[in-house]
């Protein structure tokens, strides 16, 4: 099913409809692909922060409202089946195999660095550090089956 709603960045409107990994942009599909806080579009890579009604992409700022928008919210605890206990949970976002892990227990990431790559549908996915801070667990190991939401790492945090 596809979800849609109404973007106007600084006064301009836009249909945006999202299919599966799709979206379209006034008709337009785009296909992007997330990493931290980069968005790749067409090969071309983005950055893109979001705050309150500002978003910040390229190093430019705009200003944002959305009709027919409803966020999704889901917390950390949510994600890793009640195993978070800190910001610094970080959970499978599907089903796939575990492709690399490049930390280990005991080092220090920063928020978006790759923790693991997981690949799921003969597609890989990086997922990045919520936060920074210190390794405290890792739960997998490259070769392993994970299911959605099955906690990964562990992070504490630079900021307790």
């Amino acid at each position: 099913m596809a979800r849609s709603f109404t973007l106007y960045l600084d006064g301009t409107e836009y249909e945006v409809k999202q299919q599966g990994r799709a979206i379209l942009l006034n008709g337009k599909r785009f296909t992007p692909k997330l990493t931290g806080d980069t968005i790749t579009i067409e090969s071309a890579p983005h950055t893109i922060e979001l705050s309150g009604n500002k978003a910040i992409f390229d190093g430019i700022a705009f200003n944002f409202e959305t009709e027919g928008f409803e966020e999704k919210k889901t917390s950390l605890a949510d994600l890793s089946g009640g195993l978070a206990d800190s910001d610094g949970a970080v959970a499978a976002i599907m089903p796939g195999l575990i492709i690399s892990v490049a930390v280990s227990e005991g080092d220090s990431v920063s928020q978006g660095d790759v923790l693991v790559v997981l690949e799921a549908m003969k597609m890989e996915s990086e997922i990045c550090a919520p936060t920074s801070g210190v390794i405290r667990e890792v739960k997998i190991k490259a070769g392993d089956n994970v299911s959605q939401s099955q906690l990964l790492v562990l992070i504490d945090s630079d900021t307790e």
